[in-house]
């Protein structure tokens, strides 16, 4: 698939509108605080370099989803539960990361009783329901951003590879009705693309790009 028609434009993502409706008072004084940074970009680049986790936390939900070893046990090709595998991101500012959590997972990683590498990083966003964590969305890319929304769950700018087609597209994902949904690709490179998605094509060019990542379940 060819993607010529697009534009090398900065990157830019317009801020939200704040809309009051019947809210409480804490969730009005929020959204005040919030409202100047809504729109604001932050980058992310994980280099898996790091020696130790921020805190026990992180060790804790690891050794809960039962996703790595613990222990180095001979013999296992298993990763073990460190930041040279693993990493980390909340997502949600009402709630703890212990409840809801983005775990980022290094391309290669040998998964709890999988046999198989991933053949590329893993994004996998969970949240805890009923005191147990819930799989909510699974992505075969790399989290490159994140982006302050209105309700204080972060957008996600999201990059993956298509190597049947050659092409990274960097893919915006917003919150809603529980889980995050594709909202648009912002910019494409390979596959005839070079940058940043013009605006007059956005939305024919990411009913394609959403099609594009389905069919190679870059989503699950």
């Amino acid at each position: 698939m060819k993607y010529s028609f697009l534009l090398m434009i900065p990157f830019l993502m317009t801020a939200c509108t704040d809309t009051e409706g019947s809210i409480s008072g804490t969730e009005k004084e929020y959204q005040n605080l919030n409202a100047e940074k809504v729109g604001e970009i932050t980058h992310i680049e994980t280099l898996f370099d790091d020696s130790n986790f921020n805190s026990s936390v992180e060790y804790g939900l690891l050794k809960e989803l039962e996703v790595c070893d613990t222990v180095n046990v001979e013999g296992s090709k298993c990763a073990l539960c460190t930041p040279k595998y693993f990493k980390l991101h909340p997502f949600n500012e009402h709630k703890a990361l212990s409840n809801a959590f983005m775990l980022q997972v290094k391309a290669l990683t040998v998964m709890k009783g999988q046999e198989a590498p991933l053949p590329m990083r893993h994004l996998i966003v969970f949240e805890r329901e009923n005191g147990s964590l819930v799989k909510v969305n699974g992505f075969r890319g790399n989290l490159i951003a994140t982006r302050v929304s209105e309700s204080g769950i972060k957008d996600l700018i999201i990059r993956f590879y298509i190597p049947n087609e050659g092409a990274f597209m960097n893919c915006l994902f917003v919150w809603d009705s529980g889980k995050y949904t594709f909202k648009s690709v912002e910019s494409i490179d390979g596959a005839g693309g070079h940058g940043s998605v013009k605006a007059s094509v956005k939305t024919a060019v990411s009913k394609e790009v959403y099609q594009t990542l389905m069919s190679n379940a870059m989503l699950f």
